[in-house]
């Protein structure tokens, strides 16, 4: 049988009903799986690891890092990992390890539930044995698996905090879907190359929505702070204001200070596109770069990634900010959504 690596983190996956212990502790959830999921024994060898116990908007860099030692340094030890994950940063975390562990010839699988594992109408048990059986395929990429569809984690947004069809793929087709039967699509990544590991990010990185009315002059202040990559989460394909309180003089004052401009879109599907409007022109003239059809969550986690990693090189940063490292942008601006 396979031998499938368990790591829990924490979220609403061990925690239990009962006032006024809302979580389990760690011995517990283990204990817990035991119980309400058997059958695990039946699809894999399973060991049971503790990494932390966390909600997880309390999930940091530092959390991603541990994650990826771990998985890293039990790579030959183990045929597939899974990650029982807080649903709220989930795909940050994804995100995080889909470039923090290059190359890596082994499934990491990411999974949650919207409720804990002992309650009535749980989701937590067919999320789990889901995601243990896509650990044991040859699936050699960084996925969530949540509902009936198994996702590119670094193309993975959450968009509902009640469904348990809570994260979609905006711009790119599940890897695969559970019915009846399993579906596997064949669209994974391909290996190029040995396995890495590349841990290290900044958190010098800040992201903001446009909005009609937002005043430049509440980014441009960014110019004299430590932050070294401004994402602008824009309208459409990447439109801004460009005549009252334009935002072109404030990414020309961004840009000459050092700072790194992109451009994400508001919008769940499709690319952004800075050659196509006269406003996405003008904000690229003045130093913008746009994410094509990245998610917000993603060019966030990149730059984190990037500057960690070649921050000494801003024109490279810049450079590989637009070039696949992780499958989590398309070669082409034209999209195939998740529909």
């Amino acid at each position: 049988m396979k031998k499938i690596l368990i790591i829990h983190t924490g979220g609403t996956f061990g925690m239990v009903p009962e006032r006024p212990k809302p979580t389990l502790r760690p011995s517990e959830v283990e204990q817990n799986i035991i119980t309400h999921v058997p059958e695990l024994a039946q699809l894999a060898e399973i060991e049971f690891q503790v990494a932390f116990n966390l909600d997880s908007a309390d999930m940091a860099p530092a959390n991603w890092q541990k994650l990826a030692r771990m998985i890293y340094e039990d790579r030959d030890r183990h045929d597939g990992f899974v990650i029982i994950h807080g649903t709220d940063s989930m795909a940050y975390s994804a995100t995080a390890l889909s470039f923090m562990l290059p190359n890596l010839n082994k499934p990491v699988i990411l999974t949650g539930s919207q409720r804990p594992l002992g309650e009535i109408r749980t989701d937590a048990r067919m999320n789990l044995v889901n995601a243990v059986e896509f650990a044991t395929r040859e699936i050699p990429e960084v996925c969530i698996f949540f509902g009936t569809r198994l996702l590119r984690g670094n193309r993975t947004v959450k968009i509902s905090s009640t469904e348990y069809g809570a994260f979609t793929s905006p711009n790119f087709p599940p890897l695969a879907e559970v019915g009846v039967d399993v579906h596997i699509r064949g669209n994974q990544l391909s290996l190029r190359g040995e396995p890495g590991l590349l841990p290290d990010v900044s958190d010098q990185v800040l992201a903001l929505p446009f909005f009609p009315g937002l005043d430049p002059a509440y980014v441009a202040c960014l110019a004299t702070t430590p932050v070294r990559a401004i994402v602008i989460e824009a309208l459409g394909m990447g439109n801004v204001a460009i005549r009252q309180k334009s935002l072109v003089p404030m990414v020309e004052a961004l840009s000459e200070a050092g700072k790194l401009v992109v451009i994400t879109t508001q919008c769940r599907r499709g690319a952004v596109d800075l050659n196509r409007y006269q406003n996405g022109m003008m904000m690229e003239k003045a130093g913008a770069i746009g994410a094509r059809d990245m998610t917000t969550e993603t060019t966030v986690v990149k730059l984190m990634h990037l500057l960690g990693n070649y921050g000494d090189n801003m024109a490279k940063v810049r450079e590989m900010l637009t070039v696949p490292l992780a499958g989590e942008i398309s070669d082409q601006l034209s999209v195939v959504s998740d529909q």
